[in-house]
């Protein structure tokens, strides 16, 4: 079952001694998980310093995926294009993501999750840069689409800061992370109003890519997952990072050796399809197409309702910049994802991941409808406000519940898949933000409430709650502690099996004093 006598439900090493049924003791080796270690390290400045870059890192990605809102209207008038045109710029970021995506996971759990994401920041960084240069749309397209291959490797930022966070910790954390993203979105439409009237398009994209690569030498400061050192075996390279974070934090390991719980493959794609895992694999990847397939349509419609809106004051042209107030509109509307802090903050723990999820989808579902009225301005940056926030909660949803879903072994790599999925779902987005709502905003905005419905739904038929669970180290060993836990019948604690084993040998004798009893008396 384990070859370490730690249980990680328990969070405490073994014993030092034990006794044999003929009375004698003998010694045994004091272990501890790595899951042990993190929850005897505690929250403190080791892992803030690893949040700071990994956030940094999301700070950098939302600008990126800023700029695709600022950015249509602007080539749309330089090169005249048609709607599908401007679309698949977007598109085209996306397809990148979607096929690196898979590739990084498997990366990033086969060779570790910093030099993945180091790999990916200095990718997406020349890449960004490079795209200044774009003599023609067809260039735009492919360097814009080389920035996304590179951000399909971001979410091994998440899991690396997710794997040293305490339990008790790490749903708020990760929640309060969205900050960053959202001060990123916003920092990209500031640049935006002030670089663009006054140097143009290119040198947006030129300030765009400084962040990233920033964000890249910051990640030469933190360290390699111990998780992913444990499960591959550095079993003494994950000890020495962990004696290192306990010193910072002023805390103090388990007594006793690190161990790795088992020897197990890394990431390994059949275990991603494995029969204790296939059914939420295939629901998250629906979750996670449908609020890449929201979110990044309320960000690209952001921008295309207003300048709809320009139309219609100006002859229809289709060559209408955006002005200081959409852009002001932008920012307030982005505001907007800061709800989702109290939500997720209040609700993950209180009622747990699925249902906070669930309310996230029927939230921004509900409020995309809306856009549809005919209504002030001000009423509809509310509107806008309102999707940005739920749908962003949404993300925190599928992000967390992802990394406490599967185990170390396969966790990058499944997150990776999933995001894959998002990245179909963000391709298809911009037909429907960018050309079909041209056409009719009422469609555009049901297409959307229909899909966040869906989702809703199948957030409450997701079969595992991941709320105050222990973020497992392989496959093969969750499966064992399920069987485990079902054998005993879901006993709380060992004590309490051992409490009922004496009950029953107890009850077993007298029922044998009994019988040797009515036998003499008959005698």
């Amino acid at each position: 079952m384990r070859s370490s006598e730690t249980t990680r439900q328990r969070s405490t090493p073994s014993s030092g001694r034990k006794t044999e049924s003929n009375g004698h003791t003998f010694d045994t080796i004091h272990t501890y998980t790595v899951e042990d270690a993190i929850e005897a390290i505690g929250f403190g400045w080791f892992q803030l310093k690893i949040f700071f870059v990994g956030k940094l890192i999301s700070a950098a990605d939302s600008m990126e995926m800023m700029m695709l809102s600022v950015l249509s209207p602007l080539v749309r008038c330089e090169w005249q294009l048609e709607d599908y045109k401007v679309a698949f710029i977007t598109t085209a970021v996306f397809i990148g993501m979607g096929i690196s995506a898979p590739l990084f996971g498997i990366v990033g759990d086969n060779y570790g999750r910093k030099p993945t994401l180091i790999m990916v920041t200095v990718w997406i960084g020349f890449f960004g840069f490079l795209a200044t240069f774009s003599p023609t749309y067809s260039w735009i397209v492919l360097l814009r689409g080389l920035v996304g291959v590179g951000m399909g490797g971001s979410p091994q930022g998440f899991s690396l800061t997710a794997e040293y966070v305490p339990s008790k910790y790490r749903a708020k954390l990760l929640v309060f992370g969205t900050i960053f993203w959202t001060i990123g979105g916003i920092f990209e439409i500031l640049l935006a109003m002030i670089v663009v009237p006054a140097l143009g398009w290119r040198w947006l994209l030129v300030f765009s890519a400084i962040p990233v690569l920033l964000a890249s030498f910051g990640l030469l400061f933190i360290p390699e997952s111990a998780r992913f050192l444990a499960g591959a075996g550095y079993i003494d390279d994950a000890e020495k990072i962990l004696e290192k974070a306990a010193k910072i934090n002023k805390a103090k390991l388990p007594d006793g050796k690190l161990t790795q719980s088992q020897n197990v493959p890394l990431g390994r794609l059949k275990d991603v399809f494995s029969r204790e895992y296939l059914r939420s694999t295939l629901q998250l990847w629906f979750l996670w197409f449908g609020v890449a397939f929201t979110y990044y349509g309320m960000v690209l419609a952001n921008a295309e309702v207003l300048r709809i809106r320009n139309e219609e004051s100006t002859s229809k042209c289709k060559c209408v910049y955006l002005t200081t107030d959409d852009y002001l509109t932008m920012i307030l509307s982005s505001f907007g994802e800061l709800i989702s802090l109290p939500i997720n903050f209040l609700l993950f723990d209180k009622i747990g991941r699925r249902f906070t999820g669930a309310l996230c989808y029927f939230g921004a579902g509900l409020f995309f409808v809306l856009l549809q009225l005919q209504v002030e301005l001000g009423v509809l940056t509310v509107f806008m406000f309102f999707v940005r926030g739920f749908a962003t909660a949404c993300f925190n949803f599928v992000y967390i519940y992802s990394s406490e879903l599967y185990p170390t072994s396969i966790r990058t790599l499944s997150i990776g898949m999933a995001s894959a999925m998002a990245r179909v779902g963000a391709m298809l987005t911009p037909f429907i933000s960018q050309v079909l709502i041209s056409q009719s905003v009422a469609s555009a905005t049901w297409v959307y409430g229909s899909i966040c419905l869906l989702c809703c739904i199948c957030c409450l038929l997701l079969p595992i709650e991941t709320k105050g669970r222990a973020l497992p180290q392989s496959l093969t060993l969750e499966y064992n502690e399920i069987e485990l836990s079902q054998s005993s019948n879901a006993l709380e604690s060992e004590e309490d099996l051992v409490k009922n084993i004496s009950t029953i040998e107890m009850e077993r004798k007298k029922i044998k004093n009994s019988k040797q009893n009515e036998h003499d008396s008959e005698s």
